[in-house]
């Protein structure tokens, strides 16, 4: 099957050469002269994993695309994302750095450059692929979450009248009302009480994204695998990239993460958990496996499930 890579340009002509070279090359390429329409392709073609845009279009910028590609609601990783321009400069750069993306072509682009930039593009798609597989402990905690979402579910069918009854039941339709009524609570609390669990880490001042950040990362590291910044970013692409960014830095300085330069690109730096992160990712999904373990196989054995203790 052919690499999909969509191109984004307001000039047809740049569009035309560059669809060119790349299909050529054995890639199949959509073509988009705004960023609406681009967005709408990628949407639409789970298939594409690498964008490449120019910069300076009107309406939207290349930056506003990569911050609106990254905040879609998909369920893949968004695409990887190649800037191009013609007119190059160290704020430009910058700029494109801080988005995290792949890389950054000077107009007019050689071949060989830009086959080389899809090719590290597409192989770091590859790779956030491969990130979205959860770990064994992240996947049990889904697993029991969805068993707790049936239960209820099966609760508020019990909990329902019959649609057409031959004759009034009052005598039995009462404590099965009241029973469905208590066990739905119960279910209300557990699922309350499951949410309350991360305030027993409330000394550690980490709000959802950052929690989100710090899981995704031990999820990575327990798989063995090696995450950049940019691909940590996107493992959490219903979050702008600049709050996403401002929470890496933020856990960077406040000794949660640790950054390490990758010796064969300069210009990227992967990601780790420290012993402190380490400490209290752990202890938490222990804490949630321990406590969605004392839930029982049926509805109303969720009542018996004790609060999760208090600091």
């Amino acid at each position: 099957m052919k690499e999909q890579v969509l191109l984004l340009d307001d000039d047809p002509a740049m569009l035309h050469i560059l669809e060119g070279v790349l299909v050529s090359a054995g890639y199949r390429c959509h073509t988009a002269t705004h960023a609406e329409q681009a967005l709408a392709i990628v949407v639409a073609n789970e298939a594409i994993s690498v964008v490449l845009s120019d910069i300076y279009m009107p309406g939207m910028t290349g930056f506003q695309f990569v911050d609106r590609i990254n905040a879609l609601a998909l369920d893949r990783p968004a695409p990887r994302v190649v800037l191009l321009t013609a007119q190059p400069s160290l704020q430009t750069a910058v700029e494109a750095l801080r988005l995290g993306v792949c890389d950054f072509l000077t107009k007019p682009v050689r071949p060989a450059e830009l086959l080389d930039a899809v090719r590290r593009a597409i192989s770091r798609a590859a790779q956030d692929q491969m990130d979205q597989v959860l770990s064994p402990e992240v996947a049990r905690l889904i697993e029991q979450s969805q068993e707790l979402t049936e239960r209820l579910r099966r609760l508020a069918v019990a909990a329902e009248p019959p649609a057409a009854p031959a004759k009034p039941a009052p005598l039995q339709a009462e404590p099965v009302r009241e029973a469905a009524a208590s066990s739905s609570t119960s279910v209300i609390e557990t699922i309350e009480m499951l949410r309350e669990l991360r305030t027993r880490y409330a000394q550690h001042k980490l709000d959802d994204v950052a929690w989100d950040l710090l899981l995704d990362l031990a999820r990575a590291e327990r798989q063995h695998q090696r995450l950049s910044v940019s691909g940590l970013m996107i493992s959490n692409s219903n979050v702008s990239s600049t709050t996403l960014l401002r929470r890496v830095n933020e856990l960077t300085t406040r000794g949660y993460m640790a950054r390490i330069p990758d010796p064969k690109d300069a210009r990227r730096d992967f990601v780790s958990l420290t012993p402190k992160a380490h400490e209290v990712v752990t202890d938490y999904l222990e804490q949630a496996n321990g406590y969605l373990s004392k839930l029982g196989p049926q509805g109303g054995a969720v009542g018996k499930a004790q609060r999760p203790p208090a600091n």
